[in-house]
């Protein structure tokens, strides 16, 4: 059995319960979609610290904002360049169309992931998410 872990703030709690299945549920969509892309997951995540940067990109920005070092990074960057989702002028990155579809398409598996999560709430629950977000 595991044993549920707590916090002595009652937001971390209730956050951790509802985002972990809207997390499950999401990444199905995401994961299953990076497959079907033949992407790594190394890629996948800088794919991801794309969809949040506006404009051209050193591999040290991406890399910290998806969470890794610049050895994981490198040879993703590389990847995406090679199958032709980036270009690289002066040691910034930036997208191609077909990297920027890539993200429009990484985005439309998110929101499918969102869309599945909620689903499967009740109305009183989508209430309570609808006035705590917006």
């Amino acid at each position: 059995m595991i044993t549920p872990m707590t916090s002595s703030d009652p937001l971390v709690d209730v956050l951790c319960k509802r985002l972990r299945r809207l997390d499950l549920i999401g990444w199905q969509r995401i994961t299953t979609w990076a497959e079907e892309a033949q992407l790594s997951f190394e890629e996948l995540r800088l794919l991801l610290a794309f969809a949040l940067q506006e404009g051209p990109a050193a591999v040290s920005d991406l890399a910290e904002l998806a969470g890794f070092s610049l050895d994981t990074a490198y040879p993703a960057i590389h990847g995406l360049r090679r199958r032709g989702y980036l270009t690289e002028e002066r040691r910034q990155y930036s997208l191609t169309d077909e990297g920027r579809e890539l993200i429009a398409k990484l985005n439309e598996a998110h929101r499918a992931g969102i869309e599945a999560y909620v689903a499967t709430i009740d109305s009183e629950e989508r209430e309570r998410l609808t006035e705590a977000f917006v």
